[in-house]
């Protein structure tokens, strides 16, 4: 059996690889691009995007060209990345795929945004498309941006006198002094109308403070200053920065130049610029520093002292000094400052304290910055759930949004909260210890802006700190809260809105009602702190953390020191949107003040890891799971019954098969519920409920048979009416087959593949070749000690078929899709009698295929790996580009070792697809052959039937089902499975030149 770390191992390595590829695939793209080969360029670069499928800049840069070259459905694509990162180019972008849709309103509204917040020149063609747009929404006219110099200038379409237009910023009326059609624009303000007639011109308002945004960090390395900026409105700019001493004093103005810096983000196109401040020029200042954008922007990070390691490291040494004096000294000072860093292995043992702490009373301090819409809804929902005596404290950090400003100066005026007004802006930290200040020995919930409350949300945080003297903190569930996320601990979920927010925050209330769990630490987004722990361990530090992320962590670990605790209160939850206030640069931030917590307390990093394997909270999530799944039903009703539908998680032809099933059964009237497989990281199988209809329930694992009667109880009360077993990989099979009959209903056996008999699932012997099936377990012994396993269980192969004879004795109905498998099946299990239902309907004729080439271009699809035929296609390739022949291959799909097929230059592989996509890529491939080269007999094969459907006579082996699909429809060639590799690349050649070879297939059908 392969180890958790050898598949963790393996995972790595195979990431590696496809980032390499990934790379490799981009930068024949640009290569080709800047060649002018655009048809070239679009083949790498979508091989690319798909090794890479996380890469913004990939997208963006594929979907432009797909949008230059023609190809519809670019404008979803594009508006996605304008709203997300706010990109001229993504905005022009729409704006043109938008046109040609024909939606000239949308696509002026797009050329807006592109005008109206953003820097650059305008071409004869772009002033074009801005005059078209603007008559055709209605517009007087447009504005837009450009740079003259060193300064910004706001431009006017030509015809517009600047005297009959109306400009206001913020709301002020303001006067600028054009020249021409041209006029400097002010650096300060949120917005600048530019209106004639009473009506907008396109591109008003003006977003000057998205003209003015920096996105950076700056961080202290080997006691200098170092970090990245760049203007997102104005790429090509070079940032300069101002440096600050902590009183305020210039120290330099520079501006960021260092092309080289390794700055990742998730932003595409993004143009950061590094720079670094050595020792020697802060010698003279006091620290901390300060170091914002030109306009006063404080990069992420600031302020900061690049001196503070050394001077906690000198402030030791002096310690040491009087501790242990070379002069001996009449007194001896304490050495409780020997050690700075606080390593998290260190027990406290509890603090004593009295039996019942007094309980106090509670204020919520909510630290804004950025997002009034968000900021708002957070503050409507606290007014509908907290007691009259509680305090809200809202700290402004000097928000830069005027539309924020002004509602909370109207929520304080209404008497909604306290506000407190920072004179700049200092971060999370600092804002939230003005906050706690102001609180007056209350207790503490410390609640980010971009949050949802609902129903008794801090009473269930309340009880849950007083349930013990020494609790500390306590913090609820989330959709976004690290370790605290629900329903999935690691990775993202979706964020409810305020009605599902009220459901989910109800049910946990019920599943978990006064249940806690311990924590290394709380999460910051909604921690409710004990005013005595407070008082004995300090506020958040200001010094370190910058605008924030870790000093919550930094805090608990305080805490735990001194004999706190810290726990998740697990029936409550609390809605978190999720980095509002950072933007583009809060990775860089994330990981600059990560490396400040580990070094402040050594061991962090894997106590957090040891907390994740452990996962103490698995039972709290599995039971708020089991309740929204309970509800999910309970609104169902269970008149039109159930049907239980056993599989794995792989996804695959099984997936595919499964997924049909069940919109055949809702189509039927019946409800469908998956129990999904799958193999866990220790090792073990573990059985997962699943009803993608109703929600997801990704902490609905039962180990079976252990928890066989609690799944039991679930099952029963849904109405289930039938059983289909689709597969058992990743299951118990013996907890599976104890199930069906515990629940005493008819079940049925869907076969998909050769599991049921064969250890290697597939008919692979040792030797890299189909193994015939041999009847004897002593044979297929020796070919598992050669080469292994795949049914990830440790059996016999003489166990393995008597055990799936027992299921299938016990079935009221064998299923499979071709007679191929019915007949291998009966070899091994001559008692069932299976009944034939093909998985799809092979009677469209493929569609004639034109050649338009001497090259006889061959496309085969899906995963290519062992079974399916890479040795052969490798061979194949090889043997082309030996011989010159003028065929080429493509993989729409991937391979065991796309390096090694691509190195011949006779193939050419796409990368992964999802199935709707397979058709349009098969026929993108513009191969007039499809080959199928699986050395295995198939059970179905859903990769034929997309060939089919992209109108592609198909050559296969003459194997399994494979074979006996295309030998009843005609549609393709078989060839005997033992034919070398210059006997297949001829007779492809031979099919290819033909027009697709729809000859007779090879006779003689191979069992």
């Amino acid at each position: 059996m392969t180890r958790a770390s050898e598949i963790a191992d393996d995972l790595v390595a195979l990431r590696a690889r496809r980032a390499e590829a990934g790379r490799e695939a981009w930068q024949r793209g640009q290569a080709a691009l800047d060649a002018g080969c655009e048809a070239v360029a679009l083949r790498w670069l979508d091989r690319a995007a798909r090794l890479v499928p996380g890469d913004q800049t990939l997208v963006l840069t594929l979907a432009l060209l797909r949008l230059r070259l023609g190809v519809p459905g670019q404008a979803a694509i594009l508006a996605r990345l304008a709203a997300r990162f706010d990109l001229r180019i993504a905005w022009l972008g729409l704006a043109e795929a938008r046109r040609r849709e024909g939606d000239a309103g949308s696509a002026a509204a797009a050329l807006g945004r592109a005008l109206s917040g953003h820097v650059g020149a305008l071409d004869g063609q772009l002033a074009g498309l801005a005059e078209t747009l603007a008559a055709a929404s209605g517009a007087p006219g447009w504005c837009a941006v450009t740079r003259e110099g060193t300064a910004l200038t706001l431009l006017l379409a030509p015809g517009i006198d600047p005297r009959a237009l109306r400009l206001t910023r913020d709301g002020a009326p303001l006067r600028l002094r054009f020249a021409g059609a041209r006029a400097r624009l002010p650096v300060r303000g949120e917005r600048l109308a530019v209106c004639l007639d009473g009506a907008d011109l396109l591109g008003s308002p003006i977003r000057l403070a998205a003209l003015r945004r920096i996105s950076g960090v700056v961080w202290a390395e080997q006691g200098e200053l170092t970090g990245w900026a760049w203007h997102p409105a104005e790429p090509d700019r070079l940032a300069e920065l101002v440096l600050r001493d902590r009183r305020g004093r210039l120290i330099r103005r520079f501006l960021a130049r260092d092309e080289t810096i390794l700055a990742r983000g998730p932003e595409p196109l993004a143009r950061p610029r590094g720079f670094r401040l050595g020792v020697a020029e802060l010698a003279e200042f006091a620290a901390p520093f300060s170091l914002a954008s030109a306009a006063g922007e404080n990069l992420l990070g600031s302020p900061l002292d690049p001196g503070a390691a050394l001077g906690a490291a000198r402030a030791q040494v002096r310690a040491i000094a009087r501790a242990f004096p070379a002069t001996p000294a009449r007194t001896r000072p304490p050495a409780a400052s020997l050690d700075a860093p606080m390593p998290v292995d260190l027990v406290a043992l509890p603090a004593r304290r009295g039996k019942a702490a007094r309980r106090r009373r509670v204020a919520v301090v909510v630290p804004a910055y950025r997002d009034r819409d968000a900021t708002r809804a957070c503050l409507d929902a606290l007014r509908a759930t907290l007691p009259r005596d509680v305090r809200v404290i809202v700290v402004d950090d000097a928000s830069p949004e005027p539309d924020l400003v002004a509602a909370l100066d109207a929520g304080a005026r209404a008497g909604h909260f306290h506000l407190l007004r920072l004179p700049r802006n200092r971060g999370f930290p600092a804002a939230a210890n003005a906050g706690i200040r102001a609180a007056r020995g209350r207790d503490v919930v410390l609640l980010n802006s971009d949050t949802l409350t609902a129903g008794n949300w801090l009473e269930g945080l309340r009880r849950a700190v007083y349930q013990a003297p020494d609790i500390a903190t306590a913090t609820p569930f989330s959709n976004d809260a690290t370790i605290l996320s629900y329903p999935r601990q690691m990775g993202e979920n979706p964020v409810p809105d305020l009605t599902l927010t009220r459901k989910l925050a109800g049910l946990a209330a019920r599943a978990n009602a006064g249940r806690i769990v311990d924590l290394p630490t709380a999460v910051g987004f909604c921690m409710y702190i004990r005013r005595d722990c407070l008082d004995q361990v300090g506020l958040l530090r200001e010094d370190v953390f910058a605008q924030g992320y870790g000093e919550e962590n930094d805090f608990c670990l305080r805490a735990r020191l001194l004999g706190w605790r810290h726990v998740a209160a697990t029936g409550v939850f609390v809605t978190h949107h999720g980095g509002a206030s950072f933007g583009g640069a809060r990775q860089a931030l994330m990981a600059r003040n990560a490396a400040v917590l580990e070094a402040l307390h050594p061991g962090y990093e894997a106590m957090i890891a040891r907390f994740i394997a452990a996962d103490p909270l698995a039972g709290a999530r599995r039971r708020l799971d089991l309740a929204r799944f309970r509800a999910a039903w309970a609104r169902k009703g269970q008149a039109r019954g159930a049907v239980l539908l056993i599989t794995h998680d792989r996804g695959g032809g099984v997936a595919w098969r499964v997924a049909a099933r069940i919109a055949a059964l809702r189509a039927s009237g019946l409800a469908a519920i998956e129990l999904r497989g799958a193999k866990l990281e220790a090792g073990m199988a573990a059985s997962f409920l699943a009803d993608d209809e109703a929600g997801d329930f990704p902490n609905l694992r039962f180990d079976l048979p252990s928890e066989r009667a609690l799944l039991l109880g679930i099952l029963r009360r849904v109405g289930l009416v039938g059983v289909e077993i689709h597969h058992l990989l990743g299951q118990n099979a013996a907890g599976v087959l104890e199930l069906c009959r515990a629940l005493a209903l008819p079940y049925e056996i869907h076969v998909h593949d050769h599991a049921w008999l064969c250890p290697r699932v597939a008919l692979l012997g040792a030797a890299g070749r189909y193994c015939g099936a041999p009847l004897e377990p002593e044979v297929c012994r020796a070919c598992v000690a050669d080469a292994g396993q795949l049914i990830e269980e440790d059996i016999d192969t003489a166990a393995l078929r008597a055990r799936s004879a027992a299921f299938f004795a016990g079935a009221a109905r064998v299923v499979v899709p071709s007679r191929d498998t019915r007949a291998r099946l009966a070899r091994h299990f001559p008692a069932i009698r299976a009944e034939i239902v093909p998985w799809e309907n092979d009677d469209p004729p493929p569609l004639a295929q034109e050649r338009g080439s001497d090259v006889v271009r061959v496309v085969l699809a899906g995963a290519i790996g062992a079974e399916k035929g890479y040795d052969v296609l490798l061979a194949c390739a090889r043997d082309a580009a030996r011989r010159g022949l003028a065929l080429d291959f493509t993989v729409v799909g991937y391979t065991a070792d796309d390096a090694r097929l691509m190195a011949t230059g006779k193939v050419f592989i796409t990368g992964d697809y999802q199935r709707e996509e397979a058709v349009s890529l098969l026929r993108a491939a513009h191969a007039g052959l499809g080959f199928l080269p699986s050395i295995v007999p198939e059970t179905w094969c859903f990769t034929l039937s997309e060939l089919w459907r992209a109108g592609l006579a198909v050559v296969a082996f003459d194997l399994g089902a494979q074979a006996e699909r295309i030998s009843a429809t005609g549609h393709g060639l078989l060839l005997p499975p033992d034919l070398p590799a210059p006997a297949i690349n001829d007779a492809l050649l031979r099919a290819g030149l033909r027009g697709g070879g729809l000859g007779a297939p090879t006779a003689g059908h191979h069992a």
